[in-house]
C-alpha cells in the first residue's frame, strides 16, 4: 500500500536539442505495509541505480520489489549507457520481469504441486502436467509493482510500469505521467486535471507531481511523509520529509518545505507560471577554480 508518481518533463535545453522529455521527477510516501495486519510508517520504496540510469519506485512487497530491481539492474548492465535505446532498456526490463516470475514460479507453485522446484520446459512438460501449470502460471503474480524511469544514450526520458498482477511491464509515456499503489486513481485523477504533458517544465512538472502525492494521501495507508527525485541523465537530486535538508545538495526554487508552500498558492489555479522559473533543475557541478589556478 503506497503511492508512486511519476512524471517527465522538457528543460529549455532539451527542447532545443530535440530530446523531449529530458526530465524525469518521481515522488512516493513513506507508507508501507508488510504481512496482513501490519504497516511501517518509514518504508522508503525508491531504488536508485544511477550508474545505469535508471530510478524505480516500488509497490506492495517491497522485499520482491529488491530481488526484481537487482535483476533489472544486471540486465541493464548488458548494455552499455553511452549507446543503450530504448528499445534495449524496455527489452532488459520485460527479460527481468519474465525470469523473476519464472523463478518465483519455480519456488512456490512447484513444490505445492509436488513436483521439484527446479527449472523445467514448459514446451515439453507432460499434456496432463502442461494444463495444470499453464492454469497456475495465469493466475500467478510476482508480488509488486514497479514504475522505472529511465534513460537513453541521448539523455531522453521514459516511464515503464510493471505489473505484478501479471508480471509484465508497460510503457507510459503518453501523456508523461503514471502512478501506482493503492493511492494511484487519486494522483492520476489530478494529474489529468491538470492536464500534464511530458512537454512542461521540471519546476512545473515537480509541483505537480507533488501535488498528486497529496491528492493521492486520502487514499488508505498513503501518509503525509515525501520523498522525491529530480534526474536527467547526467545528474540527480533528492530530498525527504524525513531528514534535513542541510546537508543535501539543494534546488533553491524548490526545496521541500517550498513545494507546501506552493500547493498552498497554486490550488486549485494555474501553474503556468512556475515555468518561469528555473528551466533545468538538475544541473552539472561546476568544480570550483583552487587559489594556484586563478
Amino acid at each position: 500500500m503506497t503511492i508512486g508518481v511519476g512524471v517527465l518533463a522538457t528543460s529549455r535545453e532539451g527542447r532545443d536539442q530535440g530530446i523531449m522529455p529530458d526530465h524525469l521527477i518521481l515522488v512516493s510516501d513513506t507508507m508501507g505495509s508488510y504481512g496482513d495486519q501490519f504497516a511501517h510508517a518509514r518504508l522508503h520504496k525508491r531504488f536508485d541505480l544511477p550508474d545505469n540510469r535508471a530510478f524505480i519506485l516500488a509497490a506492495d512487497q517491497i522485499d520482491r520489489a529488491a530481488e526484481l530491481v537487482s535483476m533489472i539492474e544486471s540486465r541493464l548492465s548488458q548494455f552499455p549507457v553511452t549507446s543503450r535505446t530504448y528499445g534495449q532498456t524496455k527489452q532488459a526490463i520485460c527479460e527481468a520481469c519474465y525470469f523473476y516470475k519464472a523463478e518465483l514460479f519455480k519456488q512456490t507453485v512447484l513444490p505445492r504441486l509436488r513436483l521439484p522446484p527446479e527449472v523445467f520446459d514448459p514446451r515439453v512438460t507432460p499434456l496432463e502436467v502442461r494444463a495444470d501449470l499453464q492454469e497456475e502460471w495465469e493466475k500467478f503474480g510476482i508480488g509488486c509493482d514497479l514504475l522505472v524511469g529511465t534513460f537513453d544514450h541521448r539523455g531522453l526520458a521514459a516511464l515503464t510500469v510493471v505489473d505484478g498482477a501479471e508480471g509484465t511491464a508497460s510503457s507510459w509515456n503518453f501523456p508523461g505521467f503514471t502512478a501506482i499503489g493503492s493511492g494511484a486513481p487519486n494522483a492520476l485523477f489530478w494529474l489529468s486535471h491538470r492536464a500534464h504533458t511530458l512537454g512542461m517544465t521540471p519546476p512545473r512538472a515537480l509541483y505537480h507531481a507533488y501535488e498528486a502525492k497529496v491528492m493521492a494521501e486520502d487514499a488508505p495507508n498513503v501518509n503525509d511523509q515525501t520523498d522525491v527525485l529530480v534526474a536527467n541523465a547526467e545528474n540527480n537530486w533528492n530530498c525527504t520529509s524525513h531528514a534535513s535538508l542541510a546537508n543535501r545538495a539543494k534546488v533553491p526554487e524548490f526545496p521541500l518545505e517550498s513545494l507546501a508552500d506552493l500547493f498552498e498558492k497554486c490550488k486549485p489555479g494555474d501553474t503556468s507560471e512556475l515555468d518561469a522559473l528555473t528551466q533545468r533543475l538538475v544541473k552539472p557541478s561546476v568544480p570550483q577554480k583552487s587559489e594556484d589556478q586563478r
